[in-house]
């Protein structure tokens, strides 16, 4: 039965859909190509030199891939439904962004595992994308009913907003194809509102080079602008999806649950807290740039005493650390506790060198 739905068709075949997974299904081939909007924006420059689905946008942004694929699973997973808004951070702690408090895709995974080995127990073909460079994940997710595209770049759900991840299962077999609604953002601009460095200027377009995520995963030199918006910030940013009434959680928290201890983290040893935090993209996997994102978290939301963590610093092997710590004395009005003969004496990193020359200026 050709046209039958695939909700239906997996409850009749006992699969049961877990909670908080919405899925739907497109038919193939579906003349879905983002290839050419995914090169636009690599094109002006505003994916800020990523690679992932920007590395080859003529496949990533296609949606017919596959000759023999008759239908692609959308599945998306609301990551935001348990989770307690905070209004109140503690001095020395830092904030994850929701979207990494732990592997939300996991529970897509577990799913798509499943469905793939149904189908192949039925010997058809199946191929699987979540959270791959070779798929833009988007792709289908409008054109499937299940939402539309907000004015944030953000997929949006109604009753989630943009609280989910997405993951895709193309399949050799054909599927009913869900009604794509006729939703949209209307006048609202909450998203463009609350951003706190201009990113989302643009609607529905987001410019990676002024974004406080982009920045916590990149392995370049961080501006100083940007470094004292990052405020408390360790890994992400949550400030648009925040704001966007869709996704609006009434549940509040005066203590944050996706807080964490900035010395704890700067003091741990770099296998642990790549290991810690293993689903964060982390360049290189070098637990530095963890690190460095700490380091900037505690200046902009310093204890009393953390300018002597800093000082200390200094005499870090890692340039990385030595680098954002001579910013750090500086935000905290230390930086002249610093014996210059002895720091130019000892430090031999022209980079390091210059950033405190910069600073004491």
């Amino acid at each position: 039965m050709k046209d039958i739905n695939v909700i239906n068709y997996l409850n009749k075949s006992g699969i049961e859909i877990p909670e908080y997974i919405n899925l739907s299904a497109v038919s193939l081939p579906s003349l879905e190509n983002k290839s050419t909007e995914i090169k636009n924006i690599k094109n002006k420059k505003k994916h800020a030199d990523m690679k992932f689905t920007f590395s080859n946008p003529d496949y990533s942004g296609l949606g017919d891939k596959f000759k023999w694929a008759k239908s692609c699973i959308i599945v998306s997973y609301n990551y935001g439904e348990n989770y307690k808004t905070n209004i109140a951070s503690s001095l020395g702690n830092g904030s994850i962004a929701r979207f990494a408090i732990e592997d939300y895709y996991l529970p897509i995974k577990h799913f798509i595992d499943q469905l793939k080995l149904h189908f192949d127990k039925l010997n058809l073909k199946t191929q699987e994308f979540i959270d791959s460079p070779n798929h833009y994940d988007r792709l289908f997710f409008q054109k499937s009913g299940l939402g539309w595209q907000g004015k944030s770049s953000m997929m949006l759900a109604p009753g989630i907003g943009p609280w989910q991840l997405i993951g895709n299962l193309y399949v050799e077999k054909e599927f009913k194809p869900f009604d794509e609604k006729t939703y949209s953002c209307g006048t609202c601009n909450l998203c463009q509102i609350s951003c706190p460095t201009g990113a989302l200027d643009n609607e529905y377009q987001i410019d990676s080079t002024k974004c406080i995520s982009y920045w916590l995963q990149s392995p370049k030199i961080i501006p100083h602008e940007m470094r004292i918006k990052i405020a408390n910030r360790f890994y992400g940013c949550d400030d648009c999806l925040l704001s966007c009434p869709p996704g609006q959680n009434k549940f509040i928290n005066l203590k944050s649950s996706n807080e964490v201890d900035l010395n704890e983290i700067i003091n741990m040893d770099n296998e642990n807290l790549i290991s810690k935090f293993s689903w964060f993209y982390v360049p290189k996997r070098n637990a530095d740039y963890l690190k460095r994102n700490a380091i900037i978290a505690l200046a902009n939301n310093p204890r009393s005493d953390s300018y002597k963590l800093f000082e200390r610093l200094l005499d870090a092997s890692s340039e990385i650390i030595r680098l954002y710590s001579v910013w750090a004395l500086w935000r905290v009005d230390k930086l002249n506790t610093i014996n210059k003969n002895n720091f130019y004496k000892s430090e031999n990193s022209k980079e390091v060198l210059s950033e405190f020359e910069r600073l004491i200026k």
